[in-house]
């Protein structure tokens, strides 16, 4: 069986423990490294040429930057990013600063180990929030292309959604349409994720919608004209 050498960053001592153990009980785990910020982070990844596996936590800093650094070093490595939730430009910058994988907190155990497991064996892991949210904006670009379009029915009416929705429902509607969980909407308003889940399905019965990718052609047709 291989022996991996592990690297785990993030700024909460019980993330990191949680993780090693995790990793320890599916892998085989020689000389795990932790470190707390980016400056320790980079400094180890430095030291250590010979590392297999990075799991960078997204409370560190600015990841896409320290993961082109990575990189630099060690374009070999693989580096996974373990973040407290889903921030759709952020998950994104990360893979295109050459993160292998991406997983929130949300994950289970065996999710977490699932995606070690891929990303040790050189193949991407994107968690199914990142990948619900992905499918999210390439159906939010082909509505704006569609409503744009010179072909476009100039005759159509949008249905206006300023008259049915509450202020925090509109700024929850915001989030959804961006491809944000619940989670993480409830961590940018400071809110319960529960209270999300609720404005979240009144919104649905007011809008006469089924899930966010109808809420997406909805508030499109609302607002391009």
């Amino acid at each position: 069986m291989n022996k991996w050498k592990i690297l785990i960053a993030d700024s909460h001592a019980i993330v990191r423990v949680g993780l090693l153990e995790l990793a320890s009980e599916s892998f085989i785990v020689e000389e795990p490294i932790q470190t707390s910020s980016l400056d320790e982070t980079l400094l180890a990844v430095k030291q250590n040429s010979d590392l297999n596996l990075v799991i960078l936590g997204s409370n560190l800093g600015q990841l896409d930057e320290l993961i082109g650094d990575i990189r630099e070093f060690s374009p070999k490595v693989r580096i996974l990013v373990f973040a407290k939730n889903l921030h759709y430009p952020h998950a994104i910058s990360y893979l295109i600063a050459g993160a292998n994988g991406f997983l929130t907190q949300n994950a289970s155990a065996e999710e977490i180990v699932g995606a070690i497991t891929k990303v040790l064996n050189n193949e991407r892991y994107l968690c199914l929030e990142l990948l619900e949210a992905m499918a999210q904006e390439t159906f939010l670009n082909n509505v704006h292309r569609r409503k744009i379009s010179p072909h476009k029915n100039k005759t159509d009416t949008p249905n206006s959604l300023n008259d049915k929705l509450s202020k925090r429902q509109k700024e929850i509607v915001d989030y959804l349409i961006k491809g944000e969980s619940v989670s993480a909407i409830a961590s940018h308003l400071n809110i319960k994720i529960s209270t999300v889940g609720t404005h979240k399905s009144i919104v649905f019965e007011k809008l006469g919608v089924k899930n966010v990718l109808e809420l997406i052609e909805m508030y499109y047709g609302d607002l391009v004209m």
